[in-house]
């Protein structure tokens, strides 16, 4: 009897203790209590709470690592600088350079520290402000940037945000760092389908049916005997400059005979006066930033270009200027980031009955005041015809 007593008793003790046991969590890898510090202690509060971290490599090819999401950039890059507005980060900015202020006056950057013009920046200056990213241009300025950046520990990130078959990509990445992945998204859908509409259209312009286009720079016309062309294709097989390859994205076809390098600084290749009367394009579009743009009430000095222009004899003696099929175009619209609205204007100019119905006008509108809200307004591009 006392045996059983004694079997019972300790039966029950070792329940009692089991019970406890499970309760406490044990010491194995159970799930900790109300009040149990997550795994680690306050060392793993700390883990949990550090910034993502994310490796990615640019467009130049340079592999990065940074803590996310960006809280403070210099741009050295006003395609990117507008990326990042039309994201809705501008915030995150601590200051522009590369022209940003004067080219791009509708963004939001006016009061910021501008750290100078390609291949002048302000080194000092951009490192005190102690940013944790700058953006760059592939091609410029040199390596300067890196020499000087990295040993403070200040990582150049490399991208264009204006060439064609890198825009979606580069708009992706920023999207990434800076947590506006849903953003991006939205405004690449909404480009797509301007994109779509233009594409559907110009495939069914037969090849005898299409014009021959010369695209020039606007600010280099006849100077010292020679004209700056816009090439439509890089001599990697890849596009072009996006001012001579909206040509063909606009139904046209290329007059010139060129490729451009895109290691090059310069966006253009010279070539002289019997080259331009050897392609005796069609028609010819100019190109530049000093021209028209967001500051711009009217188009008068469009006119006095274009009364010097059609009074050249090299354009007397071609196609183009005899038809006055001659087109400027801001630099903004059709050669860099908003090149798929402009290109869409190029098309109605070049071919009026196949475009009647499209207003390219009113897409970008909707661009200034959906997107980076922003009152629209300016003169973006300007046909010969119209007088």
């Amino acid at each position: 009897m006392k045996r059983t007593h004694t079997y019972v008793l300790m039966t029950a003790l070792w329940l009692v203790m089991l019970l406890m046991f499970a309760a406490c969590g044990g010491s194995g890898a159970g799930t900790p209590g109300p009040e149990a510090p997550a795994s680690g202690g306050a060392g793993g509060a700390e883990k949990a709470n550090a910034p993502k971290q994310m490796t990615f490599k640019d467009t130049a090819g340079t592999e990065h690592t940074l803590s996310l999401p960006i809280e403070r950039a210099v741009v050295i890059n006003r395609n990117t600088a507008e990326a990042l507005q039309l994201l809705g980060v501008q915030d995150k900015v601590a200051a522009t350079g590369d022209t940003t202020l004067t080219n791009n006056p509708y963004l939001s950057y006016g009061e910021l520290p501008d750290v100078g013009k390609t291949g002048e920046i302000n080194l000092e200056l951009l490192i005190s402000l102690k940013p944790q990213v700058v953006f760059a241009y592939t091609n410029r300025p040199d390596r300067t940037l890196e020499d000087k950046l990295g040993p403070a520990g200040i990582p150049v990130v490399r991208i264009n945000n204006y060439l064609p078959g890198q825009m979606e990509d580069e708009l992706r990445l920023l999207g990434r760092l800076f947590g506006k992945e849903e953003q991006a998204e939205r405004y690449l859908s909404w480009k797509g389908e301007l994109e779509k509409l233009l594409e559907e259209r110009v495939k069914s312009i037969p090849d005898e049916e299409k014009k021959s286009v010369l695209a020039l720079s606007a600010g280099f016309l006849h100077t010292n005997g020679g004209y700056r062309v816009f090439p439509s294709r890089s001599s990697d097989g890849a596009p072009g400059v996006g001012e001579g390859y909206a040509t063909l994205l606009a139904g046209g076809k290329d007059a010139a005979d060129l490729q451009w390098n895109s290691a090059e600084a310069s966006t253009t290749v010279q070539v002289d006066e019997e080259y331009v009367l050897s392609r005796n394009p069609e028609v010819i579009t100019l190109h530049g930033t000093w021209l028209g743009g967001y500051d711009a009430a009217d188009a008068t000095e469009h006119r006095k270009v274009l009364d010097t222009i059609l009074d050249m004899d090299t354009i007397k003696q071609l196609k183009a200027g005899q038809q006055k099929e001659i087109y400027f175009f801001h630099t903004n619209v059709i050669g860099s980031d908003k090149r798929y609205i402009g290109v869409l204007q190029l098309a109605k100019y070049l071919y009026p009955d196949r475009f009647a119905d499209i207003d390219p006008d009113a897409y970008l509108r909707e661009y200034f005041e959906n997107w980076l809200h922003v009152p629209y307004q300016g003169v973006w591009h300007y046909a010969a015809k119209a007088d």
